[in-house]
């Protein structure tokens, strides 16, 4: 699997559309099943009270088709809350309908972790808060009589109350994982963006450090050498300055592609060192003459390369310098060699390997 292939499954956004019609879907099937259930406790409110749910929800795709997500899921607050209520005052309070408000305030947070629009101002707390509220006050009326234990055959006042429990449960499980999927994606994209290039989506220094911090370790507790190789692009301020710095972000992000062909590999990474630099290092092969073989083949490679500004055929070329790293040495001094390196195939004519 690819660099690319990896960072798309990292951070690629939940389908919103699917998930919507998915929990309208739910609880659209919730009711129809409370429908069968109020049916067989011939509990008339309840279900002149269901019919209404189930027309909402069948209206609730519309709601989705059109986008309207925070309208859609703002409704669905009021719907479930007046629902638990009435089904408490003609069922009894032991069939459990209060216990969606503790899936209400999980619901009406998830339009905004899911990126679908922010509930305006003091609502973005009040319909939770009011929902807590709810339930203590459904509570309490339950402990002074107001509404009684169980208005239904006991048989009935089980299957109800196991039955929502088990929506419930269900419910904020689901917000949960949602939730917690968001978190985790965040965290990737922040991950992400901390240890990575923007202009080429290739490790930045940070990151290159981290890769080298590695292969020296390994070196040390192996006495295996690695090899490091410090690229430049030639000309890149007569680039700059005649083509513009567009066409040199162009010009840089096209290198990276071709970095990008020879180092989906452990062993071999690269990243970018600075403005037109980058840094390759090379853990598979002790020889520097390995390095110096693959390094010949990208040179070639971006030698080869057909770049064009406003009609104009450009060609660049890059200088390298490669350099051994091996157990015991000081690695900023096998690093400036590769500069130093660098430099000499800079002075020896440039688009070299030295």
């Amino acid at each position: 699997m690819t660099e690319k292939e990896k960072n798309s499954m990292l951070f690629r956004e939940p389908d919103t559309y699917k998930i919507n019609v998915l929990i309208n879907s739910v609880m659209l099937a919730i009711h129809l099943i409370l429908m069968v259930l109020y049916i067989l406790a011939h509990v008339k409110v309840m279900i002149i009270a269901n019919v209404v749910s189930i027309i909402f929800y069948l209206l609730g795709y519309i709601f989705i088709k059109r986008g309207r997500t925070i309208g859609f899921f703002s409704l669905v607050f009021v719907e479930v809350a007046i629902h638990a209520i009435l089904a408490c005052l003609y069922i009894g309070y032991d069939a459990g309908f209060q216990l969606w408000f503790f899936a209400l305030a999980a619901l009406y947070f998830y339009p905004q972790f899911s990126n679908q629009g922010r509930i305006p101002g003091r609502l973005s707390v009040t319909f939770p808060i009011f929902s807590i509220i709810l339930y203590f006050a459904l509570f309490f009326a339950h402990v002074y009589c107001v509404i009684p234990d169980c208005l239904v055959s006991q048989r009935m006042h089980y299957v109800m109350n196991g039955f929502n429990s088990l929506a419930v449960f269900i419910a904020i499980s689901f917000f949960t994982y949602l939730f917690a999927t968001s978190i985790i994606r965040s965290r990737n994209r922040m991950n992400y963006q901390m240890n990575h290039d923007a202009l080429t989506g290739l490790m930045n220094r940070y990151a290159l450090h981290q890769v080298t911090e590695d292969a020296k370790a390994r070196s040390d507790r192996t006495g295996e050498p690695f090899s490091l190789a410090m690229v430049d692009i030639d000309n890149f301020k007569y680039i700059n300055d005649n083509y513009g710095y567009e066409f040199g972000n162009f010009v840089i992000f096209s290198v990276a592609e071709e970095i990008r062909k020879i180092t989906d590999d452990e062993e071999f990474s690269a990243g970018r060192y600075g403005g037109e630099k980058f840094l390759f290092v090379y853990t598979r092969e002790p020889s520097s003459e390995a390095m110096k073989y693959k390094m010949e083949k990208f040179r070639t490679s971006i030698e080869h390369m057909q770049l064009n500004s406003g009609g104009r055929e450009v060609h660049i070329t890059v200088s390298i310098g490669v350099a051994k790293f091996h157990k015991g040495d000081d690695y900023d001094i096998v690093l400036k060699q590769a500069h130093d390196n660098l430099y000499r195939a800079k002075r020896e004519g440039k688009n070299r390997v030295i």
